[in-house]
C-alpha cells in the first residue's frame, strides 16, 4: 500500500505532462488549419464572384459549366502567374465572353486563341493538340493565360503585352523597334477594364505575392 501511495505523485505528473502535450498539438493543429482554411474560403469566394461575372456579362457557357469554368480561369491565372482580374478584361475584349464565337483570322473561343499558339505550347500545357481543342472553354482559357505570361518575359509592360496578344509576337516586337510603347483601341480598352476589375475584384494573397503583369 505504501508502493502504491508513493506512485500516485509521479502518475500525476505523467498524466499532466501527457495533456500538456497533447494540448500542444491541439493547438498546433488550429493554428495551421486557421490560415488554411481562411485561404480555401477566400479562394471559394472569389471563384463565385468570377462565375457571377460571367453570368452578369451573359457569358455562352452552359450554366452547369459555369463554376468550373470561373475555377479554371482562378487556377490557372494562379499558376502561370497572371492577374485573373486582367484576363477577365481580356476576356471582355476578345470575345465578349462568348466561347462559340471564331474570328476571321482564325483565332478561336473566350480568349480568342489561335491555332498556331496551341500547337507551340500545348507540351508545356500538358494538353494534346488537336484540331478541335480550343473548342473547350477550360482548354481556352488555359492557352491564353499561359500564352499572356510567356509575352510577359519578352516585353517589359502590361500595354505592350496587351498589344502583342492582340497582334502577335512577330509583329508586336516590330512594331515596338519603332514605337516603344504602342498604344490602341485594344490595348486601352483592355486596360480601363483592367481598372474596373480592380475595384469590383479582391487581391487574394496569391494575386499579391505573384508575378504582374502591371
Amino acid at each position: 500500500m505504501h508502493e502504491i501511495r508513493s506512485l500516485r505523485p509521479l502518475a500525476l505528473v505523467v498524466g499532466i505532462v501527457c495533456a500538456l502535450f497533447f494540448m500542444s498539438l491541439h493547438y498546433a493543429d488550429a493554428q495551421w488549419s486557421a490560415p488554411v482554411f481562411s485561404t480555401a474560403w477566400a479562394e471559394a469566394r472569389t471563384i463565385d464572384l468570377i462565375a457571377a461575372h460571367l453570368e452578369n456579362k451573359r457569358a455562352r457557357i452552359p450554366d452547369e459549366e459555369l463554376r468550373e469554368v470561373a475555377k479554371t480561369i482562378y487556377d490557372a491565372s494562379h499558376r502561370y502567374g497572371v492577374d485573373y482580374r486582367l484576363v477577365l478584361a481580356v476576356m471582355e475584349a476578345e470575345s465578349n465572353f462568348r466561347q462559340d464565337v471564331v474570328s476571321n483570322m482564325g483565332a478561336v473561343g473566350i480568349m480568342q486563341v489561335k491555332t498556331v499558339v496551341a500547337r507551340e505550347f500545348s507540351r508545356d500545357l500538358g494538353i494534346s493538340y488537336k484540331k478541335d481543342v480550343l473548342d473547350s472553354a477550360h482548354a481556352n482559357v488555359r492557352f491564353g493565360v499561359y500564352y499572356l505570361a510567356w509575352l510577359s518575359k519578352y516585353f517589359d509592360n502590361d500595354r505592350a503585352v496587351l498589344f502583342a496578344y492582340n497582334v502577335g509576337f512577330t509583329r508586336a516586337r516590330q512594331t515596338i523597334q519603332r514605337n516603344s510603347e504602342p498604344k490602341t483601341s485594344y490595348t486601352r480598352k483592355v486596360l480601363q477594364e483592367y481598372e474596373r476589375n480592380r475595384v469590383r475584384f479582391p487581391m487574394d494573397d496569391a494575386t499579391e505575392t505573384r508575378q504582374s503583369l502591371t
